[in-house]
C-alpha cells in the first residue's frame, strides 16, 4: 500500500442543543480535552479559535502519544468547522458541518480524513477507521450527555 493512502471516516450525531451551541463546544479546540477521551492537551497559539488560528493538540490513542500543530480552515459559527495538519506524525483533515432539526437540536456530520502512512504499522486501514469512528461515537455521546444536563440545569 502506498504511504500517501487516505483513511476516511465519516459518523453523525445529534447533540441537545443549538448549532450555535453545538458548535461553540466543538469548534474550540480548547474545549477537545472536555469531551474527547484521547485527548490529553491543548494550546491555542493565536488566541481566539478563528479561520487561519493555529494550535498544539496531544493524543494518546492505540497506545501511543501523538503531538500534533493544527490550522483551522474554516470557521463559520453554528454552519461548518474544519481544520488540518501543520505538522506531526502524519496529516489529517476534519470537518465538522452543522445541521438544525425541526425539535431544536442538532446534528452534526463528523469527516476525518488521514494519511497515516506507516505511522500504525502493519495495522489495517479498516481497523484505524473502526478505532476513530468508534473514538467518535464514545466522545459524543459523552458529549451529548454533557451538553443535555447543562440544558436542563439553565
Amino acid at each position: 500500500m502506498a504511504a500517501t493512502e487516505v483513511v476516511k471516516a465519516e459518523y453523525a450525531f445529534r447533540l441537545p442543543v443549538t448549532p450555535k451551541e453545538a458548535f461553540a463546544q466543538i469548534s474550540d479546540p480548547a474545549q477537545d480535552p472536555v469531551w474527547q477521551a484521547a485527548c490529553v492537551d491543548v494550546k491555542l497559539l493565536d488566541g481566539e479559535p478563528r479561520p487561519g488560528g493555529r494550535y498544539e493538540i496531544t493524543f494518546q490513542l492505540i497506545g501511543k502519544r501523538m503531538e500534533f500543530t493544527v490550522e483551522i480552515s474554516e470557521f463559520e459559527p453554528g454552519r461548518r468547522s474544519k481544520f488540518h495538519t501543520l505538522q506531526g506524525p502524519f496529516h489529517y483533515v476534519g470537518t465538522y458541518d452543522y445541521a438544525e432539526n425541526e425539535d431544536g437540536t442538532t446534528t452534526v456530520h463528523w469527516t476525518f480524513e488521514v494519511e497515516p502512512g506507516d505511522y500504525f504499522g502493519i495495522m489495517p486501514k479498516s481497523l484505524l477507521r473502526k478505532v476513530l469512528v468508534n473514538s467518535v461515537k464514545k466522545d459524543s455521546g459523552k458529549l451529548a450527555t454533557q451538553l443535555g444536563q447543562g440544558a436542563r440545569n439553565r
